[in-house]
């Protein structure tokens, strides 16, 4: 968005030097901070997450709907091993 790292700190309400660390990779911003930055930039948090230019082909928020499908069918998976683990049992 052309913004400098100053005037973003500013549009997120923090210090100048998080934005920098972020940046940087030396601090991780939480998932609350990352919507700041978002509504900041005037983006969707997925956005900040994923690269658009995805050499799979897949847009970014393709990418974040698959990465939340995979998450849910792992999930479920393993609610239903725990569930056949324990009729087994009995």
């Amino acid at each position: 968005m052309g913004f400098s790292q100053k005037k973003l700190a500013e549009k997120c309400g923090t210090a100048h030097s998080y934005i920098r660390q972020i940046e940087s990779g030396n601090r991780s911003p939480s998932f609350a901070f990352l919507g700041k930055i978002a509504e900041a930039l005037q983006i969707e948090p997925y956005q900040l997450l994923y690269d658009d230019a995805s050499k799979s082909g897949q847009s970014a928020k393709e990418k974040y709907i698959e990465s939340i499908q995979n998450k849910l069918l792992s999930e479920v998976t393993s609610d239903i091993q725990a569930a056949f683990g324990e009729l087994k049992k009995n």
